[in-house]
């Protein structure tokens, strides 16, 4: 018999002196107190002795043990029993096969889960409701719902598992239909298709349901309570409130969150403490109302007197200081956590990424591939939009082999974040190939594309993936709209630009926002249509923002319009005076213009205000390591060589007849 190889330290010896009979019956009551008491891998050990002290398990034993390896997610064990399970004389009993089933399922393996369903040569109601069970958890509705028609009979729970899937899933007509055809309902119906309605914002559906219930619990009380709290309407989640026959620590925790969710903390933090018990939950709900504010004063006050602190609490702390730029510090918290679960790294790493420090971003998702932790979805999504901002390619073929071994689905966020990491790298082809591997495209997936044959000037390319989009029955938004203006903007498409401008708000009732301003600005200006763009800016019904003066600015002085440059550049200053770039780009139109006077004055004004000049900087991946380089800098170990190549390069330029215009060119003007 194939033996078992554990993952975690085996037990002491001593634990099975009493156990001298070679009667499995002793170790399976082990087996089963030590899953019961919580100590899965602890029940899996035993079965391992088990099996060195040459016991036969019993068709008692496998359901034990593969139940162990549901609660402990213990995959490989678990693949490992059911070989013994195929050698043993217990292959076809219908309780060690529905055993099977719940453990692959209880691991996320639905497929092997399904395998199990399918070798059954009898198929109880159990089983049938074990798969259908494990089709909802996955999220496939669809498959559950197939399989729940082909059922040869159905009970109370097939019903409600089949209705609550769909409510979980949005599908509340359906529910709502299913729930009609029920030939037998108990509290979990009701409750199911009344939190179905809540979750849906449908409150008088809700309503009416919860009035037809002919039974009521708290749960059902709090499902009501908790509707009106999340749908924006506290006066009646709280009125609710006071009607509630019991009140327990979840509806005063959804009462304050409600509160929190309609910005008012000072009515949440008096309902905190009015409170008879909190709970850590409790404090947490205050914590981030008090982070999301910025009130970082009372948030570590409220912190340093938590009773107890979870996970959470920490990720809070370290979330708050992250938005506030306090890197360091949210670092220290984060070194300084009792334990981390996934969310930790990943408030960490977002941190980094949204703050401008990719490259440490990038450092902490390698320290947590060493440790051994296991990375989410989001976790790759995050450190591939770092890679993607640093261009640094070869990594991210590395995250991309990742992805394939661990059998990673793209039809969900890390596809998005693969697309949008080989176009920024500059591999829009691959980027197009993965896209048109994915069989279900979320309109993430599209935009991503767009964006990135914006990215490349591919403009014709953007506008036929656009078209592909609207014969899709993926439904563009205002996302889609930036990416393809963008595109049109690289490519100088003016009159397509135009056109799709007018056509989101006219087809798709999309209401423009400053980016899609922004997005026509840069199309007319690069295209040289400087005063039709003046006129977009004028009669905007937003605030133009920097990002429009900008591209105001840099139009007017490739095309030397002085008029133009002073009057965006007067408006940059004001949005951001501290920004170097603009005194730059209009004291060089002065010079471009001979005007030199006008050009020192306006440094002087600069230096006068104290706004310090950008160091320029330009960054290359070569063999995997980014190498930055700054303006004069000659730190660089191989900048001898580097010198020495773009001389050689020069000569050959000029050898071929080139000569360099530096009449435009960047001065800073010695004062």
């Amino acid at each position: 018999m194939e033996r078992l190889l554990p993952r975690c330290k085996v037990l002491d010896n001593s634990l099975f002196t009493t156990v001298g009979d070679s009667h499995p019956f002793f170790w399976n009551t082990i087996i089963r107190s030590c899953e019961q008491n919580q100590k899965s891998w602890n029940a899996i050990n035993v079965y391992y002795h088990m099996q060195q002290r040459n016991v036969s398990p019993d068709k008692f034993t496998f359901p034990f043990v593969l139940k162990a390896c549901a609660s402990a997610g213990a995959l490989r064990e678990g693949k490992q029993i059911h070989c013994c399970i195929v050698k043993s004389p217990h292959n076809m009993d219908l309780f060690v096969q529905g055993s099977l089933i719940f453990m692959y399922a209880s691991c996320q393996n639905i497929d092997s889960a399904r395998a199990s369903f399918d070798a059954m040569p009898y198929k109880n109601l159990i089983s049938w409701n074990m798969i259908i069970d494990a089709y909802v958890k996955q999220g496939s509705i669809s498959t559950a719902l197939e399989m729940f028609v082909q059922m040869p009979e159905r009970d109370l729970f097939s019903w409600n598992v089949m209705t609550n899937g769909l409510v979980k899933n949005g599908q509340i007509e359906l529910a709502r239909k299913m729930f009609d055809e029920m030939p037998e309902r108990d509290i979990v119906s009701w409750n199911s298709i009344i939190d179905g309605y809540a979750k849906c914002g449908e409150m008088t559906a809700a309503r009416e349901m919860f009035d037809r219930s002919p039974i009521k619990d708290e749960v059902t009380w709090g499902i009501m309570l908790n509707g009106y709290a999340k749908c924006g309407q506290i006066t009646i989640a709280h009125n609710w409130f006071e009607k509630l026959p019991y009140k327990n620590m979840i509806n005063w925790n959804c009462l304050i969150n409600g509160y929190v969710k309609c910005g008012n903390i000072k009515l949440a933090h008096k309902l905190f403490c009015l409170m008879p018990n909190r709970n850590v939950t409790s404090f947490n709900i205050m914590l981030d109302a008090y982070v999301k504010q910025g009130e970082l004063g009372l948030a570590y006050q409220l912190f340093d007197n938590m009773p107890v602190k979870d996970v959470t609490s920490w990720n809070i702390m370290i979330d708050g200081n992250s938005r506030l730029g306090r890197m360091r510090v949210s670092r220290e918290l984060f070194e300084l956590m009792p334990s981390r679960d996934v969310v930790s790294w990943n408030t960490m790493i977002t941190g980094y990424k949204e703050n401008g420090e990719s490259k440490e971003a990038i450092k902490l998702f390698t320290k947590m591939n060493m440790l051994g932790e296991k990375p989410d979805y989001s976790t790759l999504a995050i450190v591939l939009s770092a890679i993607a901002d640093l261009g640094l390619f070869l990594q991210g073929r590395w995250i991309h082999a990742f992805i394939d071994r661990n059998n990673i689905p793209l039809d969900g966020i890390v596809g998005v974040a693969l697309i949008d990491m080989y176009s920024k790298c500059g591999y829009a082809d691959i980027a197009t190939m993965i896209f048109d591997s994915i069989a279900q495209k979320e309109r993430d997936h599209w935009n991503s594309m767009i964006s990135g044959f914006a990215v490349h000037g591919h403009g014709n390319r953007a506008i036929f993936l656009f078209k592909k989009m609207e014969q899709s029955t993926v439904r563009p938004d205002d996302i889609t709209f930036i990416g393809l203006l963008s595109a049109c903007s690289h490519a100088g498409l003016v009159s397509e630009g135009q056109q799709y401008f007018k056509l989101m708000s006219l087809k798709y009732k999309i209401i423009p926002k400053i980016q899609h301003y922004g997005c026509m600005v840069d199309l007319l200006s690069r295209a040289g249509h400087l005063e039709e763009a003046i006129v977009l800016v004028n009669n905007m019904p937003l605030r133009a923002n920097d990002i429009i003066w900008r591209a105001l600015l840099g139009a007017a002085k490739n095309y030397g319009n002085i008029v133009i440059a002073e009057n965006a550049a007067r408006h940059l200053i004001e949005l951001v005076p501290h920004d170097s770039s603009s005194y730059v780009l209009l004291s060089n139109i002065y010079i471009c213009k001979d005007q030199h006077e006008t050009a020192r004055e306006l440094w002087r004004t600069m230096k006068n205000k104290g706004v310090p000049k950008n160091t320029a900087f330009s960054c290359i991946e070569i063999n995997g390591f980014l190498h930055e380089f700054t303006a004069g800098d000659s730190s660089h170990p191989e900048i001898t060589k580097i010198y020495l190549l773009l001389d050689n390069m020069t000569q050959a330029l000029r050898l071929e007849g080139y000569l360099p215009d530096i009449i435009c060119s960047l001065f800073d003007i010695e004062l």
